[in-house]
């Protein structure tokens, strides 16, 4: 069975508030679409050695409009 971030397909939205000043963040995309063009796909070696969780994590970026500030999150991939 194959695991995909249920954020990158759009299946579905989070909305997670700003510790900083309570907005609504913005999804910025995976860490791994950050480091260079190739970085996605490479997916099994990257996602363990650069965001440091297992295959069935996905870890995303969000950023707050109003202050700016950025935080990462874990997604849980779905199996389908």
């Amino acid at each position: 069975m194959r695991s995909i971030c249920p954020l990158c397909n759009g299946l579905y939205d989070i909305d997670y508030n700003c510790t900083n000043c309570g907005a609504t963040m913005v999804d910025e995309g995976p860490r791994v679409n950050l480091m260079d063009d190739y970085s996605p796909y490479l997916l099994d070696e990257i996602t363990n050695r650069v965001d440091g969780v297992e295959r069935d994590e996905c870890i995303h970026i969000f950023r707050c409009p109003s202050c700016g500030i950025q935080e990462s999150f874990s997604i849980e991939r779905k199996g389908f």
